[in-house]
Protein backbone atom coordinates (compact mmCIF):
# COMPACT_ATOMS: atom_id res chain seq x y z
CA UNK A 1 0.00 0.00 0.00
CA UNK A 2 1.40 3.31 -0.99
CA UNK A 3 -0.87 5.65 1.73
CA UNK A 4 1.18 5.34 4.53
CA UNK A 5 4.63 6.13 2.72
CA UNK A 6 2.32 9.41 1.22
CA UNK A 7 1.53 10.11 5.17
CA UNK A 8 4.97 9.71 6.17
CA UNK A 9 6.20 12.36 3.27
CA UNK A 10 3.24 15.03 3.74
CA UNK A 11 4.29 15.28 7.42
CA UNK A 12 7.60 15.22 7.12
CA UNK A 13 7.42 17.87 3.91
CA UNK A 14 4.79 19.39 6.69
CA UNK A 15 8.17 20.37 8.72
CA UNK A 16 9.97 21.30 5.39
CA UNK A 17 8.14 24.20 4.37
CA UNK A 18 9.68 27.32 5.28
CA UNK A 19 7.74 30.21 3.69
CA UNK A 20 5.34 29.11 1.45
CA UNK A 21 2.88 26.00 0.13
CA UNK A 22 3.62 25.78 -3.78
CA UNK A 23 1.04 24.28 -6.40
CA UNK A 24 4.13 21.50 -7.43
CA UNK A 25 3.74 20.12 -3.41
CA UNK A 26 0.75 19.48 -3.04
CA UNK A 27 0.74 18.11 -6.74
CA UNK A 28 3.60 15.58 -5.57
CA UNK A 29 1.93 14.76 -2.45
CA UNK A 30 -1.56 13.61 -4.23
CA UNK A 31 0.70 11.74 -6.90
CA UNK A 32 2.55 10.14 -3.76
CA UNK A 33 -0.60 8.68 -2.56
CA UNK A 34 -1.03 11.19 0.35
CA UNK A 35 -5.07 11.07 2.00
CA UNK A 36 -7.09 14.30 1.08
CA UNK A 37 -7.77 14.90 5.02
CA UNK A 38 -3.99 14.94 5.28
CA UNK A 39 -3.27 17.54 2.43
CA UNK A 40 -6.15 19.99 4.02
CA UNK A 41 -4.55 19.56 7.17
CA UNK A 42 -1.10 20.29 6.11
CA UNK A 43 -2.82 23.31 3.69
CA UNK A 44 -4.08 24.84 7.23
CA UNK A 45 -0.52 24.14 9.16
CA UNK A 46 0.96 26.18 6.23
CA UNK A 47 2.56 29.72 7.36
CA UNK A 48 1.40 30.80 3.75
CA UNK A 49 0.15 29.38 0.30
CA UNK A 50 1.67 31.04 -2.50
CA UNK A 51 -0.47 32.70 -4.52
CA UNK A 52 -2.49 30.99 -7.57
CA UNK A 53 -3.13 32.27 -11.04
CA UNK A 54 -5.60 30.21 -13.39
CA UNK A 55 -2.75 28.35 -14.63
CA UNK A 56 -2.38 26.82 -12.02
CA UNK A 57 -6.12 25.84 -10.95
CA UNK A 58 -5.72 24.31 -14.24
CA UNK A 59 -2.83 22.14 -13.18
CA UNK A 60 -4.38 21.08 -9.66
CA UNK A 61 -7.89 19.85 -11.50
CA UNK A 62 -5.53 18.58 -14.57
CA UNK A 63 -3.54 16.22 -12.01
CA UNK A 64 -6.91 15.07 -10.08
CA UNK A 65 -6.10 17.10 -6.69
CA UNK A 66 -9.62 16.48 -5.18
CA UNK A 67 -11.54 19.95 -5.38
CA UNK A 68 -12.29 20.28 -1.71
CA UNK A 69 -8.03 21.11 -1.62
CA UNK A 70 -8.10 23.01 -4.42
CA UNK A 71 -11.03 25.65 -2.57
CA UNK A 72 -8.83 25.84 0.83
CA UNK A 73 -5.46 26.67 -1.01
CA UNK A 74 -7.71 29.50 -2.68
CA UNK A 75 -8.92 30.60 1.04
CA UNK A 76 -5.33 30.37 2.37
CA UNK A 77 -3.71 32.26 -0.59
CA UNK A 78 -1.94 35.65 0.33
CA UNK A 79 -3.65 38.49 -1.16
CA UNK A 80 -2.03 40.17 -4.01
CA UNK A 81 -0.81 43.68 -3.12
CA UNK A 82 -2.93 46.36 -4.33
CA UNK A 83 -1.52 48.54 -6.34
CA UNK A 84 -0.87 52.14 -6.03
CA UNK A 85 -3.43 54.42 -7.19
CA UNK A 86 -2.28 56.33 -10.20
CA UNK A 87 -2.06 60.31 -9.91
CA UNK A 88 -3.02 62.74 -13.31
CA UNK A 89 0.13 64.64 -14.17
CA UNK A 90 -2.23 67.41 -14.87
CA UNK A 91 -3.83 67.70 -11.66
CA UNK A 92 -6.89 69.56 -12.69
CA UNK A 93 -8.72 66.20 -13.78
CA UNK A 94 -8.62 65.81 -9.55
CA UNK A 95 -11.56 68.30 -10.08
CA UNK A 96 -13.39 66.01 -13.21
CA UNK A 97 -13.37 63.08 -11.41
CA UNK A 98 -14.72 64.30 -9.05
CA UNK A 99 -17.12 66.41 -10.57
CA UNK A 100 -18.00 63.10 -12.62
CA UNK A 101 -18.15 61.46 -8.73
CA UNK A 102 -21.03 64.12 -7.72
CA UNK A 103 -23.17 62.22 -10.44
CA UNK A 104 -23.50 64.87 -13.11
CA UNK A 105 -24.57 63.22 -16.46
CA UNK A 106 -21.05 62.66 -18.79
CA UNK A 107 -22.92 65.38 -21.21
CA UNK A 108 -23.09 68.22 -18.80
CA UNK A 109 -19.51 67.51 -17.82
CA UNK A 110 -18.57 67.54 -21.55
CA UNK A 111 -20.40 70.96 -21.97
CA UNK A 112 -18.13 72.40 -19.03
CA UNK A 113 -15.43 71.61 -20.61
CA UNK A 114 -15.68 72.52 -24.27
CA UNK A 115 -17.02 75.97 -22.71
CA UNK A 116 -14.22 76.41 -20.15
CA UNK A 117 -11.94 77.41 -22.92
CA UNK A 118 -9.05 75.62 -21.23
CA UNK A 119 -7.16 73.40 -23.58
CA UNK A 120 -6.16 69.64 -22.11
CA UNK A 121 -3.50 67.78 -23.59
CA UNK A 122 -3.75 64.49 -21.65
CA UNK A 123 -0.95 61.69 -21.13
CA UNK A 124 -0.95 58.25 -21.56
CA UNK A 125 -0.78 58.38 -17.73
CA UNK A 126 -3.83 61.01 -17.65
CA UNK A 127 -6.19 58.73 -19.69
CA UNK A 128 -5.31 55.57 -17.60
CA UNK A 129 -6.38 58.04 -14.31
CA UNK A 130 -9.62 59.02 -15.56
CA UNK A 131 -10.52 55.14 -16.65
CA UNK A 132 -9.72 53.98 -13.10
CA UNK A 133 -11.99 56.24 -11.93
CA UNK A 134 -14.92 55.81 -14.04
CA UNK A 135 -14.96 58.33 -16.41
CA UNK A 136 -16.90 57.99 -19.58
CA UNK A 137 -15.06 58.47 -23.09
CA UNK A 138 -17.77 61.47 -23.83
CA UNK A 139 -16.24 63.65 -21.60
CA UNK A 140 -12.31 61.91 -22.38
CA UNK A 141 -13.04 62.68 -25.75
CA UNK A 142 -13.82 66.43 -24.89
CA UNK A 143 -10.98 66.80 -23.11
CA UNK A 144 -8.63 65.53 -26.02
CA UNK A 145 -10.86 67.75 -28.40
CA UNK A 146 -9.81 70.92 -26.06
CA UNK A 147 -5.96 70.62 -26.89
CA UNK A 148 -6.59 70.48 -30.67
CA UNK A 149 -6.42 73.66 -32.68
CA UNK A 150 -9.90 74.69 -34.80
CA UNK A 151 -9.53 73.74 -38.47
CA UNK A 152 -9.48 77.53 -40.32
CA UNK A 153 -12.67 77.90 -42.32
CA UNK A 154 -10.88 78.11 -45.85
CA UNK A 155 -11.46 81.71 -47.37
CA UNK A 156 -14.45 82.48 -49.59
CA UNK A 157 -13.35 83.08 -53.12
CA UNK A 158 -14.66 85.77 -55.18
CA UNK A 159 -17.99 85.04 -57.51
CA UNK A 160 -16.98 83.61 -60.61
CA UNK A 161 -17.56 85.67 -64.00
CA UNK A 162 -20.54 84.45 -66.03
CA UNK A 163 -19.59 82.53 -68.68
CA UNK A 164 -20.89 81.13 -71.67
CA UNK A 165 -19.56 77.52 -70.87
CA UNK A 166 -21.33 75.11 -67.98
CA UNK A 167 -20.40 75.66 -64.72
CA UNK A 168 -18.67 72.83 -63.18
CA UNK A 169 -20.97 70.57 -60.59
CA UNK A 170 -21.13 72.36 -57.29
CA UNK A 171 -19.10 70.56 -54.74
CA UNK A 172 -21.22 68.03 -52.67
CA UNK A 173 -22.46 69.43 -49.12
CA UNK A 174 -19.68 69.73 -46.45
CA UNK A 175 -22.17 67.89 -44.29
CA UNK A 176 -23.59 64.39 -44.70
CA UNK A 177 -25.59 61.69 -42.92
CA UNK A 178 -25.67 58.06 -42.76
CA UNK A 179 -28.75 56.18 -41.40
CA UNK A 180 -30.16 54.53 -40.36
CA UNK A 181 -27.00 52.72 -38.80
CA UNK A 182 -25.96 50.31 -36.17
CA UNK A 183 -23.85 51.34 -33.64
CA UNK A 184 -21.68 48.80 -31.42
CA UNK A 185 -19.89 50.31 -28.39
CA UNK A 186 -17.39 48.11 -25.57
CA UNK A 187 -16.10 45.01 -24.57
CA UNK A 188 -19.72 43.33 -25.13
CA UNK A 189 -20.90 45.83 -28.00
CA UNK A 190 -23.90 47.18 -27.24
CA UNK A 191 -26.19 48.27 -30.04
CA UNK A 192 -28.35 51.23 -30.58
CA UNK A 193 -29.56 52.63 -33.62
CA UNK A 194 -29.82 55.85 -35.04
CA UNK A 195 -27.83 58.21 -37.48
CA UNK A 196 -24.44 59.13 -38.51
CA UNK A 197 -23.51 62.80 -39.35
CA UNK A 198 -19.91 63.47 -40.85
CA UNK A 199 -19.01 67.15 -40.54
CA UNK A 200 -15.78 68.87 -41.65
CA UNK A 201 -13.47 67.68 -38.33
CA UNK A 202 -16.14 65.35 -36.24
CA UNK A 203 -18.53 62.77 -36.53
CA UNK A 204 -21.66 62.69 -34.56
CA UNK A 205 -23.70 60.35 -32.94
CA UNK A 206 -27.63 60.77 -33.26
CA UNK A 207 -29.54 57.85 -31.37
CA UNK A 208 -33.22 57.03 -32.07
CA UNK A 209 -33.57 56.50 -27.78
CA UNK A 210 -33.17 60.19 -27.56
CA UNK A 211 -30.37 63.09 -27.19
CA UNK A 212 -29.22 61.40 -23.85
CA UNK A 213 -27.27 58.69 -26.03
CA UNK A 214 -25.99 61.28 -28.64
CA UNK A 215 -22.16 61.39 -28.92
CA UNK A 216 -19.86 63.36 -30.62
CA UNK A 217 -16.57 62.43 -31.72
CA UNK A 218 -13.90 64.92 -33.02
CA UNK A 219 -11.60 63.33 -36.06
CA UNK A 220 -8.78 64.42 -34.35
CA UNK A 221 -9.12 61.78 -31.80
CA UNK A 222 -9.50 59.08 -34.05
CA UNK A 223 -6.22 57.12 -34.48
CA UNK A 224 -7.32 54.82 -37.10
CA UNK A 225 -10.70 53.28 -39.61
CA UNK A 226 -10.60 49.94 -41.15
CA UNK A 227 -13.66 48.47 -43.07
CA UNK A 228 -14.09 44.26 -42.16
CA UNK A 229 -16.12 41.91 -43.21
CA UNK A 230 -18.28 39.88 -40.53
CA UNK A 231 -19.89 36.75 -41.46
CA UNK A 232 -23.83 36.61 -41.72
CA UNK A 233 -25.17 33.73 -40.72
CA UNK A 234 -24.88 30.71 -43.58
CA UNK A 235 -25.77 33.09 -45.90
CA UNK A 236 -22.82 35.29 -46.87
CA UNK A 237 -20.59 38.42 -44.92
CA UNK A 238 -21.34 42.12 -44.61
CA UNK A 239 -19.31 45.23 -44.35
CA UNK A 240 -18.56 46.67 -41.15
CA UNK A 241 -17.34 50.14 -39.90
CA UNK A 242 -14.85 50.14 -37.34
CA UNK A 243 -13.05 53.01 -35.74
CA UNK A 244 -10.26 53.32 -32.85
CA UNK A 245 -9.83 56.31 -30.74
CA UNK A 246 -6.81 57.70 -29.38
CA UNK A 247 -8.15 56.80 -25.39
CA UNK A 248 -7.89 53.30 -27.25
CA UNK A 249 -11.48 52.62 -27.84
CA UNK A 250 -13.07 50.56 -30.16
CA UNK A 251 -16.70 51.67 -32.37
CA UNK A 252 -18.44 49.33 -34.52
CA UNK A 253 -21.12 50.79 -37.06
CA UNK A 254 -23.32 48.41 -40.11
CA UNK A 255 -26.28 49.37 -41.51
CA UNK A 256 -29.43 48.75 -39.74
CA UNK A 257 -30.55 46.01 -42.12
CA UNK A 258 -27.44 44.12 -41.77
CA UNK A 259 -28.87 40.97 -41.44
CA UNK A 260 -31.24 41.24 -44.51
CA UNK A 261 -27.56 41.71 -46.52
CA UNK A 262 -27.66 45.40 -46.26
CA UNK A 263 -24.35 47.22 -46.46
CA UNK A 264 -25.14 50.74 -48.58
CA UNK A 265 -24.67 53.16 -45.82
CA UNK A 266 -21.65 51.60 -44.59
CA UNK A 267 -19.55 51.08 -48.10
CA UNK A 268 -20.62 55.22 -48.74
CA UNK A 269 -19.11 56.01 -45.72
CA UNK A 270 -16.28 54.94 -45.65
CA UNK A 271 -15.31 55.64 -49.18
CA UNK A 272 -16.36 59.53 -48.13
CA UNK A 273 -14.24 59.07 -45.02
CA UNK A 274 -11.49 57.36 -47.35
CA UNK A 275 -11.17 60.68 -49.56
CA UNK A 276 -11.41 63.24 -46.80
CA UNK A 277 -9.22 61.33 -44.34
CA UNK A 278 -6.74 58.98 -46.23
CA UNK A 279 -4.03 59.26 -43.26
CA UNK A 280 -6.55 56.99 -40.81
CA UNK A 281 -7.22 54.86 -43.49
CA UNK A 282 -6.26 51.09 -42.05
CA UNK A 283 -6.18 48.48 -44.72
CA UNK A 284 -5.97 45.78 -42.44
CA UNK A 285 -7.34 45.13 -38.99
CA UNK A 286 -4.48 46.39 -36.07
CA UNK A 287 -3.88 43.75 -33.64
CA UNK A 288 -5.98 44.11 -30.45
Amino acid sequence: MRVLPALVLLLAAGTAFAQELTVAEVVAAHRAGAPEDGILRLIHEAPAVAALAPADLARLRAAGVPERVIQAMVARTAPTPTPAPVAPDDARLVDMVRMVGTGLSADLVAEQVRRSGQRYTLTVNDLIYLKENKVGDTVIVALLASGVSPTPLPATPAPAPVQATPLLSPTPPEVMSFDPLLRMTGVFRRESTGTLILTGDRLEWRDVRGSEQNAVLPMASVRGVWLATVPRGASGSVFELRVRTVAGDDLSFRDADWASGGGVQIARLYRVLEERFPQLILREKPAR
